[in-house]
């Protein structure tokens, strides 16, 4: 008995070992991928910028539109960051960590832009249900927002 408890410890780890390795891979795709994509739009910027007015869109293959978050996701993930956070944090430190953590480029304006303006429309529902507050930081002179502590 114990030999087949021993084979399937190591069939096991073998497994996830090997699931590593693909989500490795799968990570280091998304990063050339990201890379790629970046590299055709400064392309096309250029050519824009040197009077080319031939169609780039039929030319540049377009993917889907990348859903990072789904219904009420953002919102969910913004109240842990801020509840887990010592500090207020502001709505471009928050879009970093999406960023970090969906492992995107965070020297993408375009997209650190899209995702500043998700998170600040989120921030403003979840305040107006009254789950956060903002306000000016007076030692930056940045706005930033905490999660409201609820007391029972």
């Amino acid at each position: 008995m114990s030999y087949f408890l021993r084979m399937s410890a190591n069939t096991i780890s073998g497994l996830l070992r090997k699931r590593g390795e693909i989500l490795d891979e799968l990570q280091a795709i998304r990063e050339r991928q990201a890379v790629l994509s970046n590299d055709i739009a400064s392309l096309e910027r250029m050519l824009e910028t040197f009077g080319y007015d031939g169609d780039l869109q039929s030319a540049t293959l377009r993917a889907n539109r990348v859903v990072l978050f789904y219904r009420n996701e953002l919102r969910h993930y913004l109240l842990g960051e801020l509840t887990k956070a010592g500090a207020p944090l502001s709505s471009r430190e928050l879009a970093e960590r999406i960023v970090t953590v969906e492992g995107k480029d965070r020297f993408d304006r375009r997209l650190m832009c899209d995702i500043v303006k998700r998170v600040g429309k989120a921030l403003k529902l979840l305040r107006e249900r009254g789950a956060v507050r903002g306000g000016k930081d007076s030692k930056t002179d940045r706005y930033v927002w905490s999660a409201v502590t609820r007391r029972p």
